[in-house]
């Protein structure tokens, strides 16, 4: 089998066009007009701060539940749905009812963070979120290893439930249900709570 080859000719440029001079204008043209029409972007970073869009998604909160404590049961959803693995969670029994576990280290190593949100959609509990946060430098490896002290925020408060089990917020922290009226009135529960 023969292979064919395509000779492709070069096409004739005039003198003008071999020295490039109306390209070289049309380039000073340019420069000159971005000169007298001046309109810097660049944002003066420590004195100005950027405004960003409401749905960046910047460095990880772990927000607070009405108690001002940590939402995370470590349920570990969040480390399995994370693409480069940077989550990584040693869960601990929990003393508070209706919870089984709680996070005794929930670290996220940034130097493989990819900002992607998957961990945020993954978790059943709205105990992890994305801020508004952008300064991540470091002077060294271990501090782009953050921990759940770091993320916390107790000023970020959540008003979805804990848990699947809407009763035990509205009921008084799941409280034995005895009567059927008030069975009742749990089968009624929306999802959510005012």
């Amino acid at each position: 089998m023969a292979i064919k080859v395509k000779v492709i000719q070069t096409p004739k440029l005039g003198l003008l066009q071999r020295l490039y001079i109306p390209e070289i204008i049309r380039g000073l043209k340019t420069t000159l007009m971005h000169i007298l029409r001046f309109n810097p972007v660049t944002v003066q970073y420590p004195e100005e701060v950027k405004e960003l869009p409401p749905r960046y998604r910047g460095l990880h909160i772990l927000p607070a539940d009405d108690k001002g404590e940590i939402r995370c049961v470590a349920c570990k959803l969040c480390e399995v749905a994370c693409p480069t693995q940077a989550i990584s969670i040693v869960a601990e029994p929990a003393d508070d009812y209706g919870i089984e576990r709680r996070p005794k280290v929930y670290n996220i190593d940034f130097m493989r963070c990819v900002f992607c949100g998957f961990c945020v959609e993954a978790c059943p509990c709205d105990a992890l979120r994305m801020g508004m946060k952008y300064e991540l430098a470091s002077y060294n490896r271990a501090g782009l290893i953050h921990t759940k002290e770091v993320f916390f925020d107790p000023n970020v408060k959540s008003r979805a439930p804990r848990d699947n089990a809407n009763f035990l917020y509205e009921m008084g922290e799941g409280e034995i249900l005895d009567e059927p009226e008030e069975v009742e009135k749990v089968k009624g529960l929306s999802g959510t709570y005012s």
